[in-house]
């Protein structure tokens, strides 16, 4: 138990104090103490297991497909119908919100932090995907037939706005995209001792094998499937730390270890040096990074819009909403038990370990053995291949529907819908392929996980503003958006570069890495370019009726692209009840929330319990949506699959068996009404 060991002080190899434990001694690295899995099993996982895993998903879409009498067309491909419902729509959005780096720099910033850190970075990456639910709605109202966000700027200001966030968009698909493989490749090669660049080449193939097949449904319903095992890893996880381990195995426990461990190795910039409190300037400024940049994630990511895209009018903002708070209790709840673990465990991870995201595998080997090495693999599988999915159908699109169709237009050449699914499919084959080199060359620059989650708002940040107002401002003009965008990429850039030449060795991989540094960046970007779009669309306004972004052509026929005026009217009824949703959380995460918690200052043993024991019904409330209410919703599409369409539900559940007086055409007809 905790209070019959005593702390010491290491080893001069020894990066944290640690309880005298004989497993590990004073060791440099615990990968290089502790055993790690054979290879074998790392090479089933990213490799075998991530083909099966594809040949199911793309197994299911082609019976649900052939069922429901659905063809592959360029509608359906990119767009999932536009009738995805509101509990899919919250699972996919949870799979797509949970990167390797959710997994793994959430339980690091716990590890540097304490329980800011985790909080931080729930709340801080939460706000985006509710605000984003006005957005959405906003899509299916004023631009019902779009299939990306570009096509919206298109259709408002012109080709060199286009162009212009064209980059934006694909950088954004880039970076998330090389934090996937960085921190997959990183965990893959620590835990099974694969090259990290062979791990990096492989994790995106499996990926590649469903998107190309299926696309942006197969893609759906392989993410509700990862959604599943992620959240249902956690609770293992969450229970492993407070309730069963031996060692841990209770709030209590945790909080006694936490405490003494801050006597040794105080947290700098922590009230107290405790690792129990949220006054921590080093976790806030973390905060102020993670909201700047996640902003940027979100907004312009084509694979957000294109989830809004897909889902209908009313699942859009119900499903960000729903999705966004389960997203909260993986960030949250994960890091509050292993990130905290790992200080309360004292395990001998040093710096190196825990900037890669490696504090996770850590305390999940440490705890489980071998068992938890290969629960934190398949968990991070999961998650690099539902987020990587979604990149890889995001890029098709652009390349398809902003760069292709564009060019054969510019030509004069007519346009089909087979064209845009053949060039859709080979666009995911060579971003999937370059994606693999994209994480080799990153890791031979020695570029960490950390490092490029904080920087990727200093990059994109800066074109949040002008997308967010392509679809909310009349008033917003091609020249502001541009200047907005162009104008605080420079200045983020500038600023950023700038006060890393203050530092001790000048500008550099390190000193642009500093918390302090990364702030600059991010604050500069996303409020600058606000503000000279702002000003500019002021100066020379635009007078936008929408009509031109509602004109959007199809390539193919898509009724549920159609929205009747009393589905028009609903939504903007609804869009009240949808803004006060989403600012009233809003506050509530980022304001009210964590000005409560300051008068506890450094928790107390009862404050600390109270905090565990919410972080632990979130994420058991999350899972229990996220894998029961798809199924629900869905139950009459999987009746109808696993019947092949001889028996349905009705609109009340009542079971009809048509098989003795119908064909199964027309029973898949009224499962898709």
């Amino acid at each position: 138990m905790a209070d019959t060991l005593t702390p010491v002080r290491g080893g001069p190899g020894c990066t944290r104090n640690f309880f005298q434990d004989p497993q590990y001694g004073c060791s440099e690295s615990f990968f290089k103490s502790t055993a790690q899995l054979d290879k074998w099993i790392g090479y089933v996982i990213v490799l075998a297991f991530g083909i099966a895993f594809g040949v199911a998903t793309v197994g299911l879409v082609m019976v649900q497909r052939k069922v429901l009498g659905r063809r592959m067309d360029s509608e359906f491909f990119n767009t999932a119908g536009r009738t995805v419902k509101t509990g899919l729509t919250a699972s996919v959005i949870v799979s797509q919100w949970t990167w390797a780096a959710t997994l793994l720099q959430s339980s690091n910033v716990a590890y540097k932090y304490g329980i800011s850190g985790p909080f931080w970075y729930a709340s801080g990456a939460t706000l985006q995907i509710i605000v984003f639910s006005l957005l959405a709605v906003q899509v299916k109202r004023r631009a019902p037939t779009a299939h990306t966000f570009l096509e919206i700027i298109q259709a408002r200001w012109g080709t060199t706005a286009h162009t212009v966030f064209l980059f934006f968009a694909l950088a954004t698909n880039i970076i998330v995209t090389s934090m996937l493989i960085l921190g997959g490749s990183a965990v893959v090669h620590a835990l099974t001792g694969i090259n990290v660049d062979l791990a990096s080449f492989l994790i995106p193939l499996g990926v590649i094998l469903y998107t190309l097949a299926g696309g942006l449904k197969a893609t759906f319903v392989a993410s509700y499937f990862n959604t599943a095992v992620i959240l249902i890893a956690l609770c293992i996880f969450v229970f492993q730390v407070y309730a069963t381990d031996s060692t841990l195995g209770s709030p209590s426990v945790v909080y006694d270890r936490l405490q003494a461990s801050a006597l040794i190795d105080p947290v700098d910039g922590n009230r107290g040096g405790s690792y129990l409190t949220m006054f921590s300037r080093g976790g806030m400024l973390f905060g102020l990074s993670n909201i700047c940049g996640n902003f940027g994630t979100v907004f312009v990511d084509q694979s957000y819009w294109q989830s809004a895209i897909a889902a209908t009018p009313q699942a859009a903002w119900k499903g960000y909403i729903l999705g966004g708070l389960a997203w909260f209790s993986i960030p949250f709840t994960l890091a509050t038990s292993l990130g905290l673990a790992s200080v309360a465990l004292s395990l001998p991870i040093n710096s190196d370990e825990a900037g890669a995201g490696l504090v996770p595998p850590a305390v999940a080997t440490h705890l489980m053995g071998k068992g938890g090495s290969v629960l934190i693999l398949i968990m991070l599988f999961m998650a690099v291949t539902s987020t990587g999915a979604a990149e890889q159908i995001a890029v098709s699109s652009l390349v398809a529907y902003d760069i292709y169709v564009p060019l054969r237009r510019l030509l004069g050449k007519p346009v089909t819908g087979s064209q845009v699914v053949y060039i859709s499919r080979w666009a995911i084959v060579i971003f999937g392929v370059l994606s693999g080199v994209l994480g080799i060359a990153l890791n031979h620059i020695d570029v960490k996980l950390g490092w490029v989650y904080l920087g990727m708002g200093v990059i994109i940040g800066s074109a949040v503003a002008p997308v967010a107002l392509s679809i909310t401002w009349a008033k917003c003009s091609g020249a502001g958006a541009i200047a907005g965008a162009v104008g605080g990429l420079v200045l983020a850039i500038g600023s950023w570069l700038g006060y890393a030449s203050t530092f001790d060795g000048g500008i550099s991989i390190a000193t642009t890495g500093t918390e302090e540094v990364m702030v600059v960046g991010n604050v500069v970007a996303i409020l600058s370019s606000a503000a000279i779009c702002i000003v500019v669309s002021l100066f020379k306004p635009d007078d936008c009726d929408w009509s031109a972004t509602k004109a959007i052509p199809l390539l193919d026929e898509d009724p549920a692209a159609k929205l009747s005026p009393d589905a028009e009217a609903e939504i903007d009824r609804a869009m009240k009840m949808i803004s006060a949703w989403g600012i009233g959380l809003a506050l509530v995460l980022v304001v009210a929330w964590p000005l409560l918690t300051l008068p506890a200052s450094v928790f107390s043993k009862g404050y600390f319990t109270f905090w565990v024991i919410l972080s632990i019904i979130w994420g058991l409330m999350a899972t229990l949506a996220m894998v029961l209410l798809p199924v629900w919703e869905s139950r009459s599409t999987i009746l109808a699959v696993l019947s092949c369409g001889s028996i349905t539900l009705t609109p009340v559940g009542k079971v009809i068996d048509e098989s003795a007086e119908e064909e199964v055409e027309e029973g898949a007809s009224e499962v898709e009404e």
